[in-house]
């Protein structure tokens, strides 16, 4: 009699449960050595400071995915204390001048990592200031979007191994392997914190911007509004104190608005106002 395949593989379901087929278990991931990652740490801002110091206009050679992402990461911890020592000693653009200040060796590391990959930094970093300098022209969400898929590749190309082919750009490093086992983890790590801190910056950044535009608007508008004043002022011979009445009249109107969108009619309209309420105020 022939056994169809289907009953041979048919589970016994008197048989205990123990004897049944575990489901297999993923394997857990590695923990990283604390004394490798201690000392990584310790790499890590010293590639900063040395990138920062003697490697300042360092274009040529070749940096391993340890030094670029240790720079990175120590760059980030390092922007995010000026970022809050700036807020809270009224200085908000603190970091900002520690960026430039610091934006030629960022581009250093960043040249010499795409030359341990043996790629022509040129070719990848310049592409990213032509797309920024471009928004004007092609606008700035679309300019985004590139910068946006700019990045992501450049991202790939910073975590690619090095090129242990010797090449126009000199001898290849010992491509990072100096933690043994941990040596790829400590990296990831380091990216992965590298790129969420430059997440947080980008949406830290953009916040203050849009703060200091709107002020700058609001500062513009008041300019305006105290010329205008003035004009209509003289033309309905005003004095200087019934001038800086109808001005103190605005600026009570432009508080009631409280950055509310007003055409340049409603706006003419109210200045109108302010300045018949400061010339009636001074009637007897």
């Amino acid at each position: 009699m022939l056994i169809k395949d289907k009953d041979i593989l048919v589970e016994d379901p008197n048989a205990p449960k123990d004897e049944k087929k575990a489901a297999p278990k993923k394997p857990a991931k590695p923990k990283i050595k604390k004394e490798n990652m201690s000392e990584a740490w310790g790499d890590a801002f010293d590639y900063y400071l040395r990138g920062l110091t003697e490697k300042y206009l360092m274009f040529r050679g070749r940096a391993t995915r340890l030094e670029f992402w240790g720079f990175m990461t120590a760059a980030g911890l390092v922007w995010f204390p000026l970022y809050f020592i700036g807020d809270f000693a009224d200085m908000p653009l603190l970091a900002y001048y520690f960026t430039l200040a610091t934006l030629i060796p960022t581009a250093a590391v960043a040249a010499r990592r795409l030359h341990d990959i043996n790629k022509n930094a040129a070719l990848y970093l310049i592409p990213g200031a032509i797309i920024a300098g471009s928004g004007f022209f092609i606008g700035i969400y679309a300019a985004g979007a590139l910068l946006f898929i700019w990045a992501l590749m450049l991202v790939r190309l910073f975590s690619r191994e090095t090129n242990l082919n010797e090449g126009f750009y000199g001898e290849p490093n010992e491509n990072d392997e100096i933690y043994g086992d941990d040596n790829l983890p400590i990296i990831r790590k380091f990216r992965a914190l590298a790129l969420t801190l430059f997440a947080v910056w980008l949406v830290l950044s953009g916040t203050k911007f849009d703060d200091w535009s709107r002020q700058a608007q609001q500062k513009a508008l008041q300019t305006m509004i105290t010329e205008q004043i003035l004009t209509a002022g003289k033309e309905a011979h005003l004095s200087e104190e019934q001038l800086k009445k109808a001005q103190d009249n605005m600026r009570g109107v432009l508080k009631q608005l409280n950055g509310k969108a007003v055409s340049e009619k409603e706006l003419a309209e109210q200045i109108g106002k302010a300045v018949q309420a400061a010339g009636a105020a001074a009637q007897p």
